[in-house]
């Protein structure tokens, strides 16, 4: 992803709203997906789009622990 860690919270939060943007396009894709789509191959693109959102929230929520410490 090449997101390198942020040194102030203005980066922390600079990036955690980035992360929601991206969350929001994948979501619609997701919705798009699952309209389009149908079958056991379909399934596996709406798997990686899920994975995708997962991993997306798992990196907001380490930038929220690490706001605190931050300058």
């Amino acid at each position: 992803m090449g997101m390198s860690s942020p040194t102030t919270k203005a980066e922390a939060r600079e990036k955690i709203a980035k992360l929601q943007g991206e969350i929001a396009r994948e979501k619609a894709s997701l919705a798009h997906h699952k309209a389009s789509f149908k079958g056991p191959s379909a399934e596996y693109g709406r798997s990686q789009i899920r994975r995708s959102i997962a991993n997306k929230k798992a990196k907001i929520a380490e930038l929220r622990a690490k706001i605190p410490s931050l300058p």
